[in-house]
């Protein structure tokens, strides 16, 4: 793809990113028109008297579903291109699972430990993710032939062995069905400007880092023997790579809950239309799955309206045939 086509492609991105972000502020039980919604965004000010919906109950809403989306279409390709595997994605190797599982540790058990004042529940989920990741990893490298089913059994045994865990420290914590559900099928609701506060520093610190090791992953595509002879230290820089993408995940999974298969589906599709070349395929993955994330919630709180479904089960819906597709045509 030439350089007029990428750059015309990110724009095309970004406009329907941008479209996306103004239709779930929007749409939901009251329709707030487009001018509406953008007085009310940049003057932050009463306009004809729903200024209180849109700025405090929708707008950090679909925020929120925009960074988390962000952070697990990025984690995604990160993922897939770190372990040289279109199936690799941060719910489907237990990653999510494991970050869940440390925050709701520090929920039930009242753990309060903050870090230069940032919430301590993304550091117990971080703690959860890089565990799970580093152990997935650790028993698909065991066996010598078909690595990539290795990673997926390893990836769905620890996925349901945490998933159980989460439940059970949650029956135990007497915790309310609803609040079982948004753990371990994610969603926002209920969510405000104090869940945006917790996984912003988080978001742009990964991101900012990550940006820096695109050459590097794009190098490691070749795989480790070429790499390490093109100067690249495969070691330390999967290390560091493997700590910032579990540190994205496990923030985004501490304000969101377990919501799977968009690291999954959106570099997938991603690298198809644009390539392989991380350069482009991060920053890509970080718009597609905003896009992805925002639609599914908008899906999820209004197409039974006013009951709400956990937004888990839209990108289920989406994601697990898709996944199935793959895996069949890998065999």
């Amino acid at each position: 793809m030439s350089r007029r086509k990428i750059i015309a492609f990110f724009i095309a991105l970004s406009f329907i990113s941008f479209i996306v972000f103004l239709l779930g502020i929007s749409i939901g039980t009251v329709y707030f028109p487009f001018s509406e919604v953008i007085k009310s965004i940049i003057f932050f000010r009463e306009v004809s008297g729903v200024n209180s919906i849109i700025t405090q109950i929708r707008l950090p809403r679909v925020i929120l579903a925009l960074l988390v989306g962000a952070s697990l279409g990025g984690a995604g390709a990160v993922f897939q291109s770190l372990l040289i595997n279109p199936m690799a994605d941060a719910y489907i190797i237990g990653v999510s699972s494991g970050a869940a599982l440390g925050a709701v540790v520090s929920i039930v058990f009242r753990i309060e430990l903050p870090l230069l004042g940032l919430s301590s529940m993304p550091v117990f989920a971080f703690i959860g993710g890089i565990s799970t990741v580093f152990l997935v990893y650790a028993i698909s490298s065991k066996g010598r032939h078909n690595q990539l089913l290795n990673l997926l059994l390893a990836g769905l045994a620890i996925n349901a062995f945490l998933s159980s865990l989460i439940s059970f420290l949650l029956l135990l914590s007497n915790t309310s069905l609803h609040e079982s559900l948004y753990w371990l099928m994610g969603g926002f609701s209920g969510r405000g400007w104090e869940h945006v506060k917790i996984l912003l520093p988080y978001f742009i610190i990964s991101i900012l880092i990550l940006s820096f090791f695109t050459r590097e992953l794009n190098i490691m595509l070749l795989g480790d023997e070429q790499a390490q002879n093109l100067g690249v230290n495969v070691r330390q820089i999967r290390r560091i790579i493997i700590i910032l993408t579990s540190l994205l995940t496990a923030s985004a999974v501490s304000v969101s809950g377990v919501i799977g298969f968009v690291g999954l589906i959106v570099p997938h599709i991603l690298r198809i239309l644009i390539g392989p070349d991380n350069r482009r395929l991060f920053p890509a993955s970080l718009l597609g799955g905003a896009i992805l994330l925002t639609l599914s919630d908008l899906i999820a709180r209004t197409v039974i309206s006013p009951t709400e479904i956990p937004v888990g089960i839209v990108t289920s819906l989406i994601g697990a045939p898709f996944f199935l597709t793959l895996l069949v045509k890998k065999s």
